[in-house]
């Protein structure tokens, strides 16, 4: 079982993504143990509010569940959209 990519392989990848440093490996690690806890607390809806509270991120809740199905589905999805090879929906 492939063990994932590192807390700065994830936010070297967010970086790229933003094209700037918004994310520093502590932080993404801070980020990641409290997804987790709100996971264990109350399930994918929780981890979404959670991320949305810490990121400030202006986007629409349902779009966003939608989105966390698909990739959690098919994870290969969210894998091509940060190496830019698909267009989020």
């Amino acid at each position: 079982m492939s063990k994932g990519p590192s807390m700065k392989d994830l936010a070297d990848m967010i970086n790229g993504v933003m094209g700037h440093q918004v994310l520093t490996e502590q932080q993404m690690a801070q980020i990641m143990g409290g997804a987790k806890e709100a996971l264990d607390r109350g399930g994918m809806a929780a981890v979404i509010d959670y991320l949305m509270r810490v990121t400030q991120a202006d986007v629409n809740k349902n779009d966003l569940m939608k989105f966390a199905e698909s990739v959690a589905s098919n994870p290969q999805i969210g894998k091509d959209i940060l190496s830019g090879r698909r267009k989020p929906r």
